[in-house]
């Protein structure tokens, strides 16, 4: 007898279950190989974009010029690139033109279509913002009082996140873009602003911090690490890289308990063949590898399909995770690793499952075997005196007497709805976050960040002295000092207590508490970025706001870290737009721009979560698939006794098919806490890189959409299944075949 020959026949046999097992593995590689594919294809694009434009290693503003001879002194001294970046913001109709003078050694801009400039009355534009606006080149744009013709489009190292400002939450590339301009026709504009880059060869960055704040009194200094602008593109790389390994694991592991489950349930089935293959002299190990070649079928198949599918769709995969950058020039690749383990992964696993489930059996007595009567069978017989209709004992028996059947259809369910809801959970946490990221803080509207500090407040609001400190590894914090009279904010600890800064203590925001763990009485050692002295405090209290990484304290406290006199403040808060000089303003922050960058944020995000959503469903109807087609082959004799007995199709289905309606709802509120615990512990991940946490949030709307789509994906399989009812003949209830 030649085993390899029911290969063939046992497919032809199973062919929906195949199917559907192999479309289950499909979907879940297809998200694992979606996410490693755009992740390693940011990553080597930002590694390459950077060294081609000299990204710096970090930028700084000082109060006083740094003369040209003088940059030259301190690279040779410090052995490292410094260049100037001469820029002005000059705002039309509405939208902002950050006018650039071009650099010469740090943050290249690179033409990326068009030309470069040849007149001055042409500019060169950034790439994103002409996308949105349709504009191409040989296109006007009109700055101030002056039309432009458009020579070219560019892209440059430090703005591949088009942030206005760092401290905006998303990016800006609908009233917001870059420019540039001859350097003549940047004289006749004019400038209020210049910035210097860094790029250091030696680690000597302390050394070299310390004479500029000396010499010319540094203003600020940012490093590329705490560049949301820079560093969000191997942030989000490296994220999708980790989501991506976590989606091999996690993912395919659900769907292959579930499908291992079937697969053992099969081999179950197939007790009285095991039986007399054993009874042949067929070795264990022969029978086993004969029953894993089956489990082989849908592991290989499926990533193989998933592997040629993710080789033809690389480009747009990839392109999915570019929705938050400047138009990025990506070359996708699908790497042999991830291929090898999209393959090996499943495969592996539904092998061991099919081994296990044949060792189990060879373990009983052949003559069990042989007589398909291993299993005792009690829970099947439960109410058996009880006087309950047939209906409802049909469906008591098929749930709690096949646990493993009925934990495979709850699984599926469980895995769709938790898919889908987890789609719904991220775009409804954004939603939230953006209806309540001023609520916790207080009443202001606008932010004036001053050019330099000023004593006399003469143009309304509130003064404040606020400037970033860093903690002992570098990481960036807010410092904002301020008094108790302050009619702008309201700050509130998290056990709902008003906050006084009059009484000299220091306060931190629930994130920093949540992200360096720190409680209340703890101490914390905050770095003076200008001056690198290290200050330690002890946190009083953590107020509740998550939105910002930040440290309240009174003025004095404030001025004593940073090293200013009293009475002295940076930024004006203020609940009315106030009219202050261009010239002395750095910047201006409007609370309701935040909330538009969350509505940016949520379009640009809408693809790839909309894309989850479809694979849940998609998921939901192959799981339930697998399950109730299982509950079919299984039921084939009494189905084929019911219809001996005169039941007509129409009631059959209504008695085999509806057994599992209970699952449904269940799975469905099974898997809610799931998406909460795991759209919470994703938030505290992207806190770790973004300083904000967004909490987790379902709309009522969310739940009902989900609940419909599992329902509809549910009701979609049984449709399917109606078909295999009425195939099964009478004739099978009067035969002896458990096949």
């Amino acid at each position: 007898m030649k085993l390899n020959k029911r290969y063939l026949r046992s497919i032809r046999s199973n062919l929906s279950f195949y199917i559907s097992a192999t479309a289950l593995t499909i979907l879940t590689l297809l998200l694992f190989f979606i996410m490693n594919i755009a992740g390693k294809a940011i990553d080597r694009f930002g590694d390459e974009f950077f060294e081609r434009n000299c990204l710096e290693d970090a930028n700084f503003t000082t109060y006083l010029d740094i003369p040209s001879d003088e940059m030259e002194v301190l690279e040779e001294t410090y052995s490292l690139t410094l260049d100037k970046q001469y820029y002005t913001n000059l705002e039309t109709d509405g939208t902002t033109a950050r006018v650039f003078k071009a650099t010469d050694k740090l943050n290249l801009y690179e033409i990326t279509v068009g030309s470069d400039l040849s007149s001055d009355d042409e500019i060169i534009i950034s790439e994103g913002y002409a996308a949105e606006q349709e504009l191409s080149v040989g296109d006007s744009v009109k700055i101030r009082d002056k039309e432009y013709t458009v020579a070219g489009l560019f892209q440059r190292p430090d703005y591949l996140y088009m942030l206005q400002n760092e401290s905006d939450a998303y990016k800006n590339a609908t009233t917001f873009f870059l420019a540039y301009v001859t350097d003549a026709e940047y004289e006749r504009i004019g400038s209020d602003s210049c910035t210097y880059f860094v790029k250091y060869t030696k680690d000597n960055h302390k050394a070299f911090r310390t004479e500029i704040n000396d010499t010319y009194y540094m203003r600020s200094y940012l490093t590329k690490e705490e560049n949301m602008r820079i560093d969000m593109v191997p942030m989000q790389a490296d994220m999708f890289i980790v989501m991506s390994y976590i989606i091999l694991v996690v993912m395919p592991l659900i769907v292959v308990v579930l499908v291992s489950v079937v697969i053992s349930r099969k081999v179950k089935s197939e007790q009285r063949m095991i039986g007399t293959l054993s009874a042949m002299g067929y070795t264990k190990g022969k029978i086993m590898l004969h029953y894993a070649g089956f489990a082989v079928i849908p592991g290989v198949l499926g990533g193989i399909i998933s592997v040629i599918l993710a080789a033809i769709f690389c480009q747009p995969f990839g392109e999915l995770g570019l929705a938050d950058y400047e138009p990025l020039r990506i070359d996708c690749k699908l790497e042999v690793l991830p291929v090898i383990l999209g393959i090996i992964i499943p495969t592996v696993m539904y092998v061991l499952s099919a081994v296990g489930a044949v060792a189990r059996l060879l373990k009983k007595n052949t003559v069990l075997l042989l007589s398909s009567n291993t299993e005792q069978g009690r829970l099947k017989r439960v109410m058996v005196k009880n006087k309950l209709s047939f209906r409802l004992k049909f469906a008591v028996r098929s749930l709690i007497g096949n646990p493993s059947r009925s934990f495979v259809m709850l699984l599926g369910v469980v895995v769709g709805g938790f898919v889908s809801l987890l789609g719904y959970c991220i775009l409804d946490t954004m939603e939230n976050s953006k209806e309540t990221i001023s609520q916790s803080l207080g009443g202001y509207e606008y932010q004036y960040v001053m050019g330099s500090l000023i004593e006399d407040n003469s143009y309304g609001g509130e003064g404040v002295i606020m400037s970033g400190v860093e903690t002992k590894d570098g990481d960036s914090l807010n410092l904002i000092g301020t008094t108790d009279s302050n009619p702008y904010l309201s700050l509130m600890t998290t056990d709902g207590e008003r906050i006084s800064l009059d009484d000299g203590g220091y306060y931190i925001t629930s994130v920093v508490a949540m992200l360096y763990d720190i409680e209340k009485g703890d101490s914390m050692v905050l770095v003076n970025p200008l001056t690198l002295d290290e200050f330690e405090i002890t946190v009083s209290e953590i107020i509740d706001y998550d939105m910002q990484s930040a440290v309240f304290t009174s003025e004095e406290n404030a001025c004593g870290i940073l090293g200013i006199g009293q009475g002295l403040s940076n930024v004006i808060m203020s609940d009315k737009e106030l009219s202050i000089p261009e010239g002395e303003l750095l910047r201006t922050i409007k609370m309701s721009d935040s909330e538009e960058q969350f509505d940016n944020m949520t379009g640009q995000m809408g693809v790839m979560i909309y894309l989850l959503i479809g694979i849940g469903c998609a998921i939901c109807v192959a799981a339930v698939y697998i399950a109730v087609n299982m509950l079919v082959t299984e039921n084939r004799s009494n189905i084929s006794m019911l219809k001996v007995l005169g039941y007509d199709d129409k009631k059959i289905n209504k008695i085999v098919l509806r057994v599992n309606h209970i699952l449904v709802p269940i799975g469905f509120v099974i898997c809610i806490p799931l998406v909460y615990k795991s759209t919470d512990w994703f938030m505290k991940f992207l806190a770790d890189y973004v300083g904000m946490y967004l909490s987790a949030y379902i709309s009522p709307l969310s739940f009902i959409l989900t609940l419909g789509l599992i329902c509809l994906s549910y009701f979609f399989s049984l449709f399917f299944l109606r078909r295999k009812i009425a195939k099964v003949n009478m004739v099978e209830s009067l035969k002896d075949n458990r096949e």
